[in-house]
């Protein structure tokens, strides 16, 4: 029987840090790149997750969208978002354009895929590493949709790498125990 499998999508707006997190967090890469590389449309990871449900353990197989925050790739995001078990939103927390364009992102990969918020995480990512706290002091509102939804910060320092990647695989525990309970109710009404 093959691995079961799920869907992640890694999502927010452009240059916002999505490839930098699901890097650190996958341990793809530990130190950040010198020039900015913008994804087109999608670059797809794989990533195996051992777990145990349902009363034993096995190894998921973990499908990562990490889509691109460039809107004229919005025709794309239907197919994205199909089948997909969790969504990590990323953004830039001092940007209130970011901000306010997670509402857009938030339509097309919560609402519209039917997600619950316990399959989303939201990644305030602090490009200004240099701040002595990591925060300007002017950190834009985000809407009440995101209220529900666990938040970390990331700015790629490598003190923080250990905790990135345990918020990752607890995470995909979450998506993983969600996507088990639709899997069961799925099969008892065959």
């Amino acid at each position: 029987m093959p691995a079961p499998t799920i869907k992640i999508a890694v999502v927010g707006p452009l240059a916002s840090g999505k490839s930098s997190f699901i890097n650190f967090a996958t341990e793809t890469r530990e130190s950040f790149t010198e020039t900015y590389i913008p994804t087109v449309p999608v670059r797809i990871i794989e990533y195996e997750a051992p777990s145990t449900t349902r009363g034993r353990s096995e190894t998921w197989n973990v499908h990562i969208f990490d889509c691109s925050g460039d809107t004229k790739f919005e025709h794309t995001w239907p197919a994205m978002s199909y089948k997909l078990n969790g969504t990590i939103f990323v953004y830039d927390p001092d940007d209130k354009k970011h901000a306010e364009e997670l509402n857009l992102w938030y339509n097309n990969f919560v609402e519209k895929p039917n997600l619950t918020e316990k399959c989303c995480l939201l990644v305030a990512s602090r490009k200004n590493q240099d701040e002595e706290d990591g925060r300007s002091g002017h950190e834009a509102k985000l809407s009440t949709l995101f209220s529900d939804i666990p938040r970390i910060t990331f700015n790629g320092k490598a003190d923080e790498i250990e905790t990135i990647k345990q918020t990752f695989v607890d995470f995909l525990k979450k998506v993983i125990v969600e996507t088990s309970r639709g899997q069961e109710q799925d099969e008892r009404f065959k």
